[in-house]
């Protein structure tokens, strides 16, 4: 009779995963690397998630207000944009921001330099959601990394930062200092 299985940690479910890629024929340093990432990216992404159901905001709502976000308060985006940084169909996106606008987190105005557009921009309430949910993550985020100390997290940074500008380079995109 087999007992109930028993809970591994997340670090031995790397270990196990970087073994079998290993005897599949994989290079163990490129899959140590890789499944970790891989892993703290996953369950960032789940505790970012609960985190947003928390809050009653959707995944799509946040991908809005964190595109509002880096534009700046001065600036504004078209619908159609937004839906393209969020890979989205345009109609998906007004439903979106339908929602928004009701909930007080964005504001839409004509565009006056083509009547036939609008322009989105986030509210001051959208604003307080947005940095709120920050400080919140950053608090979560700051403990993942307290066992390092401050060089280790600039050089984990730098090396992290070096590997996506690689993703950039073999996607064909340019390259980020």
């Amino acid at each position: 009779m087999v007992g109930p299985k028993t809970q591994r940690s997340e670090i031995e479910e790397v270990r196990r995963a970087v073994a079998a890629y290993v005897a599949a024929g994989a290079d163990e340093s490129v899959q140590r690397v890789v499944t970790a990432v891989h892993r703290l990216a996953r369950r960032l992404n789940q505790w970012y998630d609960r985190q947003l159901a928390d809050l009653d905001i959707s995944t799509g709502e946040w991908a809005v207000l964190s595109e509002l976000a880096r534009i700046g308060d001065s600036d504004a985006l078209t619908p159609s944009q937004l839906a393209a940084a969020a890979h989205v169909a345009p109609s998906s996106m007004t439903h979106r921001l339908d929602r928004m606008l009701e909930r007080g987190l964005i504001s839409r105005e004509p565009d006056p330099g083509n009547r036939t557009r609008v322009l989105v921009r986030m509210s001051d309430a959208g604003w307080e959601l947005y940095a709120a949910t920050i400080r919140e993550s950053n608090v979560v985020e700051a403990d993942l990394i307290a066992g390092l100390t401050a060089d280790q997290i600039d050089q984990l940074a730098v090396l992290l930062e070096r590997v996506i500008a690689g993703l950039d380079e073999a996607e064909g995109g340019v390259p980020r200092p």
